[in-house]
């Protein structure tokens, strides 16, 4: 029962924190650096979806690789600064904020969540988020 509580609460804070699009060191254990978290996106037997957080800042980006079958189709959602959006990287880069994209073929993909040239020259200001891939 108490670990349900913390859990809860730390949830809203994130929530709050990234809603709000700022950074806040007093959010508890909850501490966001330019670190973007694992790299690998490897789902757990049975789901579709799995989520990042991390922060931007200036002209970084994090990536993100999975596998994933010709046919599949990926998506990624975004909470957090409205100027950041999630990129299918690549030859053709396909912005993911724009809806689901179908894999053309079987291998290694990447995602970079990055925020727009104007935005990135604008501050140094890090810009946190968190990131929901889907795959089916």
């Amino acid at each position: 029962m108490r670990m349900t509580k913390f859990f809860g609460s730390l949830a809203l804070a994130t929530a709050t924190t990234m809603s709000m699009g700022m950074m806040s060191a007093q959010a508890g254990p909850l501490h966001y650096t330019a670190d973007c978290g694992v790299k690998e996106l490897r789902m757990a037997s049975g789901r579709y979806d799995i989520n990042r957080a991390g922060a931007i800042k200036g002209d970084k980006y994090c990536e993100y690789i999975f596998r994933a079958n010709a046919g599949q189709k990926v998506s990624a959602d975004i909470i957090g600064s409205s100027n950041l959006y999630p990129m299918l990287y690549g030859e053709n880069s396909q912005d993911l904020s724009e809806g689901a994209i179908t894999l053309p073929k079987t291998g290694e993909y990447t995602i970079r969540v990055l925020q727009p040239r104007n935005q990135a020259r604008q501050g140094n200001t890090p810009k946190p988020f968190y990131l929901t891939v889907t795959i089916k």
